[in-house]
C-alpha cells in the first residue's frame, strides 16, 4: 500500500496548495451534500484496500449499520434491474438520477453527517469541493469557488485516477466497483443475495 499512501500524500499536498491560494477551506461548515448521492460512486481496488483498514477499525455496531445501508442501496439498484457490473457503465448515470435525493443514494459510510472512515476516504472524497481537471472538463461542487473556478490551477483528478487504476491493475483488479457493492463485500456481507431476499 506504500505507493497508494504516497499518492494520497501528493493529493493532499496539492489540496493544501489550492486551499492556501484560496485562503480558506471552500466547503461550507457542516456541509456533506457531496456524500448524499455517492452510493453508486466507483471506487478502485487500491482505494478499497485502504478503505478496508478504516472499516475494520470501526466498532461492530457501526460496521453493521454501514452494511445495512449498503444492502438497502443494493436492493433499490437491483429492483431497477441493475447490478454491480452494469451500473458502472453509462447506465450508472440513469441509476444515479433515480436514486438522487433518496436515503439509498447516500454513502453507506456517512452516519449522522459524519464520515466514519474519513482518514481512509477515497481520492475523490479528498478533492471534491475544489476545481478539478477530470480529463474532460473543469468540475467543481456547485457550492464552492463560485465565479472563481477558472482563477485557480485545478487539481489533476484525471492523473490521480489513472494512478489509482494502475495501482489497482498491479493488484490484479481491472474494473472499478460501485461504493455500496464494495462496502458490502469489504464487510463480508453477501449484500446482493440478501437484498434479493427482501
Amino acid at each position: 500500500m506504500q505507493p497508494y499512501h504516497e499518492l494520497v500524500a501528493d493529493v493532499m499536498r496539492d489540496v493544501r496548495r489550492l486551499r492556501e491560494e484560496y485562503g480558506t477551506s471552500p466547503c461550507p461548515a457542516n456541509c456533506f451534500d457531496c456524500c448524499k448521492n455517492t452510493a453508486t460512486m466507483a471506487i478502485s481496488e487500491v482505494e478499497a484496500q485502504d478503505l478496508k483498514l478504516g472499516l475494520d477499525a470501526l466498532p461492530p455496531e457501526i460496521r453493521a449499520h454501514i452494511c445495512q445501508k449498503a444492502e438497502r442501496s443494493i436492493g433499490r439498484i437491483e429492483a431497477l434491474g441493475y447490478d454491480a457490473a452494469n451500473i458502472t457503465q453509462e447506465s450508472g448515470m440513469d441509476v444515479l438520477a433515480v436514486l438522487k435525493g433518496t436515503p439509498e443514494a447516500e454513502c453507506p459510510m456517512l452516519i449522522g453527517g459524519v464520515c466514519t472512515v474519513y482518514e481512509h476516504r477515497p481520492v475523490i472524497c479528498r478533492v471534491w469541493g475544489y476545481p478539478l481537471d477530470n480529463g474532460r472538463e473543469l468540475a467543481c461542487c456547485h457550492k464552492t469557488f463560485i465565479g472563481q473556478r477558472r482563477d485557480y490551477k485545478p487539481l489533476n483528478y484525471a492523473h490521480y485516477w489513472r494512478q489509482c487504476r494502475a495501482l489497482s491493475e498491479e493488484l490484479g483488479a481491472t474494473r472499478k466497483t460501485p461504493n455500496c457493492y464494495l462496502v458490502g463485500a469489504l464487510l463480508g456481507s453477501d449484500a446482493s443475495a440478501s437484498s434479493r431476499k427482501n
